[in-house]
């Protein structure tokens, strides 16, 4: 068995099923921790009765699985394209299969670790993960019209930002609209903070997109991380997260922007030198429900209020 630890393009991943529809560029981080293996024919991967911590995607030639001995005919044989130890891995129980090289191989290696986060991060990429093993226990070999339609609807439903992990704008405009419903019907308050990351096409143009990504994804984590269980964050556009505060007022909400700006600007890395990691600026933009508000107008209200932070920033850092 030899190990490679190379750079695979966007165009290799989508030839495995698990990627189906996932932004590389937003799970990169992930995937270059993951190490490629060349097996010779007739390697034994898993054996029954052992752990297994791996997830075996398969980039050329292929596996075979036998389930009572290595002598019998295969049960199944998987090609390019498929993955196998997922079950073991999810479930943490022992392996029941043997596993073997059918040919020269080459396989792309998902430590148990790096599969979590990966479906923590990505949502599509927990649907395929999830179909792929409803398909292998149904002993479909074929995907059926009636599959595809469910592997559809599981896609469509997707919540989940793929790079972050917070809620999606979908998910948000939905939530937004019933309780902005809510805050008319009971009159009650309702505030939201719009965190924006300035310049943020600049920023991933000077650094690059991947650790334009690593930042985006630290500020997500960092704004989850301080705030209370009422008050919700979502990812609002390619630069921006949105935080929804139900029966909160106007100044509450400022007093909640001031601690999340605190806290983001706490979070930024310190090299060594004391000098700090490159990181854009953030601009926040508060707004409260008014009875005349609809969605869209508090919507539009909350960005105003961050394009004049963001004006005054720029103005002053001009001068």
């Amino acid at each position: 068995m030899t190990v490679e630890t190379i750079f695979m393009d966007e165009k290799e991943y989508r030839r495995i099923y698990l990627f189906k529809g996932v932004g590389i560029e937003s799970v990169r981080g992930l995937l270059d921790t993951c190490v490629i293996k060349s097996v010779a024919r007739g390697e034994i991967l898993m054996c029954p009765g052992q752990t297994n911590q791996t997830v075996y995607c398969i980039l050329e030639g292929s596996l075979r699985i036998h389930t009572d001995s290595l002598h019998n005919i295969p049960d199944a044989i998987f090609g390019p394209g498929d993955n196998v130890g997922e079950m073991s891995v999810i479930d943490q129980e022992p392996t029941t299969v043997f596993v073997v090289a059918n040919e020269a191989s080459r396989l792309l290696c998902i430590e148990e670790d790096i599969l979590w986060s990966l479906v923590h991060a990505s949502h599509a990429a927990a649907c395929n993960l999830l179909f792929g093993m409803t398909r292998r226990l149904r002993h479909a070999d074929n995907v059926s019209g009636e599959d595809n339609r469910i592997e559809l609807e599981l896609h469509r439903y997707g919540t989940v930002d793929a790079l972050t992990g917070l809620r999606n704008r979908s998910w948000l405009d939905q939530t937004l609209a019933r309780q902005v419903q809510h805050a008319h019907d009971s009159a009650t308050p309702l505030s939201l903070v719009l965190i924006g990351v300035d310049h943020f096409r600049r920023f991933n143009e000077q650094y690059g997109f991947s650790y334009g990504n690593r930042v985006f994804y630290s500020l997500a984590h960092t704004i989850s991380d301080h705030l209370r269980p009422t008050e919700i964050v979502g990812r609002y556009s390619e630069s921006s997260f949105l935080v929804l505060l139900p029966d909160k007022n106007l100044e509450m909400a400022f007093a909640i922007a001031e601690r999340l700006q605190k806290e983001i600007a706490d979070a930024v890395p310190v090299r060594p030198d004391g000098r700090r990691k490159p990181h854009p600026g953030i601009s926040l933009g508060v707004a409260e429900l008014q009875q005349k508000d609809t969605i869209w107008t508090l919507l539009q209200e909350a960005e105003a209020a961050l394009f004049r932070v963001r004006d005054a920033v720029d103005y002053a850092l001009s001068e």
